[in-house]
Formats: structure tokens, C-alpha cells, sequence
């Protein structure tokens, strides 16, 4: 057996090298293999390292982060035969929340013991590949001012979203975009407008309850921009996995969809920001990762 694992030592609490390392040895010491573990030196380097593995043949290649290194080293993997193993030590941790991967070190690696390899679905837009979720409309924003943020790097967890959430709710103007979900189309002025390959968001959020990561198909979520008292109804709902039942929620499921007259720059795959202007196009590519779960 050859396992790389891949940590970003940003990401979680301090120590989070050694701790692996030891809970490498505890579980796989006794097996026969190479096992290496590997911290990222910046951006990009998750996603050089997993493709280094796969090249060489390696059969499983942790991610040891949060959605961003889990979206960088999975993406490298893509069409390969080399399987993806999460061990979630990030904000949202969203993949692992939908495969029902442990939150621990120990019952995430044991995996490679107990677990199975399954085939997911994967998201495509502007270049990108996308493993949980895309957004388009104000979560997009939100997630580049997060990004931005000098309370995020201070702050772990969800807790700096909500005031920054509040903030940019307030400052935020919908734009009127027209969407085409295998030829369904919706005229809106979307606060949300979301691409879903899971159910949920990071940190348990629910957007897309009952989406399946390997169902061939996209969910597309619509929320429009609504007063202060039912958008706090809306995130009540979305926490408690409801959603469906707030008034204006707007879903279709799809393999392509294209955001036609969109100005906005702003964008993100599994809560990673980046710029994209004009139209775009997100599709979805069939069984496409391998992934190690439960």
C-alpha cells in the first residue's frame, strides 16, 4: 500500500503535523507500504504534491485541511485511480460532513482499515472543479470577504461569518440573471444562487437537503433577496435542514446550467473565492473521484 498525506499546517490547531504523524503510525505500523506525510508550502502545493502521487502510483492521497486543500487535492486527482481520504481539519469541513467521514485523525485514517472506495460526482465551472458546492450571488461575496478577513485567520470556525455575514447582507444588491438548467429557465434577482453536488454547505448548513454526491446530477438553489425577518427565517431553516419550506426557495436538479447576464466579479468553488466575469456554465462530470468513506 502506498498513502500520501497531504497537510496544510495552516489549517486547525498547532501541532496538527505531529499529531498526524502519530496517528499514521498507530494505525498503519504494523502494515506493510510507504506511508509519507507532507505539508503544503502555499498555494498550489496541495495540488503538486497529489499529482506527484498519483503519478508514482500511490493508491490513497489524504487531505489534510479544510475545503480549500481537500478542493486542491482532490482536483488533482480527478480521472485518476488514485483515491482521495479526507481528514478534516478545516472551517467547514462540508465533504466530509456529506460522506460521513470522521472529525477525528484516528477514525478518519482507520478508514483505510474499514472503509470503502466509492465514485463521486464532480462540479465544473470557469476552469475549476468544484467537490461540495459553487455560488454565484451573495454567498460568493461573503466567501471573498471571509477570505479577505483579518478576524478569519484569528477566529477559527464559522463564528466570524455571522457579523461579516450581517454587514454585507445589509451593503448586498441582487443583479437580475437569467439561469438555464437543462433548458429550464428561471429569471431572478437571486441573494443565494448556488450549484449543489452535496447537501450541505460547510458547517452543516443545509442548502440542497437530500442532493447526492453520485446521482449524475447538480442541484441548482434559487433564494431571493428578501426583508431582514424572513432572511433570518431562511438561515434558521438552512441550518435545521428546512430549507425547502421557506417561501422563495427555488431548486432544479441538472447536469448542465448556464448564469447568463451576470456583472458581477465575484465567485467560488467549495468556499474558495476567486474573480469570473460575464457569463458561465457549470456542469457536472459523472462518477469522476474516488473517495475513501465509511
Amino acid at each position: 500500500m502506498k498513502v500520501r498525506f497531504i497537510i496544510n499546517p495552516v489549517s486547525g490547531t498547532a501541532g496538527r503535523m505531529k499529531r498526524i504523524a502519530e496517528v499514521v503510525r498507530d494505525v498503519l505500523g504494523k502494515e506493510e507500504g510507504i506511508f509519507e506525510v507532507k505539508a503544503t508550502e502555499g498555494p498550489g502545493s496541495a495540488g503538486e504534491l497529489a499529482a506527484e502521487a498519483a503519478g508514482k502510483g500511490y493508491e490513497f492521497v489524504f487531505a489534510c485541511g479544510g475545503d480549500g486543500t481537500i478542493n486542491e487535492t482532490a482536483s488533482a486527482l480527478v480521472g485518476t485511480d488514485t483515491v482521495l481520504g479526507v481528514l478534516p481539519a478545516g472551517s467547514g469541513n462540508a465533504l466530509a460532513r456529506s460522506l460521513g467521514i470522521p472529525a477525528d485523525p484516528l477514525g478518519a485514517v482507520s478508514l483505510l482499515k474499514t472503509g470503502s472506495v466509492k465514485r463521486i460526482d464532480v462540479g465544473r465551472t470557469c476552469g475549476r472543479y468544484f467537490f461540495t458546492s459553487a455560488g454565484f450571488a451573495f454567498e460568493a461575496l461573503l466567501s471573498k470577504r471571509y477570505n479577505e478577513g483579518k478576524l478569519a485567520r484569528k477566529i477559527r470556525g464559522i463564528a466570524p461569518y455571522y457579523a461579516l455575514g450581517l454587514l454585507e447582507y445589509l451593503r448586498f444588491t441582487p443583479e437580475e440573471v437569467l439561469l438555464s438548467v437543462d433548458g429550464q429557465e428561471l429569471s431572478a434577482a437571486p441573494l443565494i444562487l448556488t450549484a449543489a453536488n452535496t447537501s450541505q454547505w460547510g458547517g452543516g448548513a443545509f442548502i440542497a437537503p437530500g442532493a447526492l454526491v453520485d446521482d449524475g446530477l447538480l442541484d441548482f438553489c434559487v433564494i431571493p433577496r428578501q426583508g431582514p425577518l424572513k432572511t433570518a427565517g431562511f438561515l434558521r431553516r438552512l441550518m435545521k435542514g428546512g430549507v425547502e419550506g421557506h417561501k422563495g426557495y427555488w431548486r432544479a436538479k441538472g447536469r448542465e446550467a448556464v448564469i447568463r447576464g451576470r456583472k458581477a466579479s465575484y465567485a467560488h468553488v467549495d468556499g474558495e473565492p476567486f474573480e469570473f466575469e460575464g457569463d458561465l456554465t457549470i456542469s457536472i462530470l459523472p462518477a469522476s473521484l474516488k473517495v475513501l468513506a465509511p
